[in-house]
Formats: C-alpha cells, structure tokens, sequence
C-alpha cells in the first residue's frame, strides 16, 4: 500500500536558496515522498517584494499560477491572524522584542500557523525564528540539511 501523500509547506528562505543561485526552483530532495506542496500567499510576497529584475518577476508569477491551477495557495484567514496575534503578544511578553522585532516575525508565525491549519511540515533554513515561534504554538519544523542528512543515514 502506497505512503499518504504528506503536505508540506516551503519558507522563504528555502526558495531564496534557489534564485540566489540562479537556479530553477526544482531540487525538492529533501521533501519526503509522495508530498503534497503548498505555496503561502505570505512567502510569495515576501519573494515577489524582493524580485529585482523582469525575469525574476516573470519566474515567480509562473510559479504562483502553477500552484494556483493546482489549487495549493494558502492564506492566512480570520483564526490565523486571531492566533498570530495571540502569538505576537505572548512573543512580546516572553522576549521584550520591539515592535519592529515583532513586525519582522509576524510573516513567519503566519506562514507557521497557516501550515499548522492544513496539517502541513514547514520547511525552512530560518531555525532560530521558527523554533521561538514553535515554543509557543506547535506546528511540523524540518530543517532542509538535516532532513536529507536523515534520509541518507537510513
């Protein structure tokens, strides 16, 4: 019997690796197979924000249209910034970050308890922030190298 399908959700940081590079966005190795992958509408804008020539806007607005056709782009709705919210203001008591700290983690305790609501693993190279976040609400956290360096050792 063929493994359920696993829903995933990639960070920025993931994808930056990718066009910082110059390279095609398609070495999902590290994913465990068969994976179901979703586009947050928070990293596509955060990418997009960041595009810094026609051909990288040209790629990105491919890729959203790609994950849009397949119906896998996810966005934040009224509980998740509710939660994100809720999130912020305990990350503000526990730490005493600024406000500009907390503006800077908002994106990723949104993408974080967006991929939480679908049941997805996020996937990020940005530890530090993810596992703060994950200390106050629990959600999927793999690291890239460390999930391959898994799967080799197996």
């Amino acid at each position: 019997m063929a493994a359920s399908p696993i829903k995933a959700l990639l960070d920025t940081s993931v994808y930056l690796s990718f066009l910082r590079k110059d390279g095609e966005i398609h070495d999902f190795t590290f994913l465990r197979r068969p994976t179901l992958l979703y586009l947050s509408s928070v990293v596509f804008t955060e990418l997009y924000a960041g595009a810094r020539d026609r051909a990288t806007v040209r790629l990105l607005e491919r890729f959203y249209r790609t994950f849009d056709r397949l119906n896998r782009v996810i966005a934040p709705d009224q509980q998740v910034w509710l939660e994100a919210a809720q999130v912020l203001q305990r990350f503000g008591t526990r730490y005493g970050f600024e406000a500009r700290g907390l503006a800077r983690l908002s994106h990723d305790i949104l993408i974080a308890l967006t991929a939480r609501k679908i049941g997805a693993i996020v996937f990020t190279q940005n530890r530090g922030d993810f596992e703060r976040i994950r200390e106050i609400r629990d959600f999927q956290l793999e690291i890239p190298e460390e999930s391959t360096a898994k799967r080799n050792e197996k």
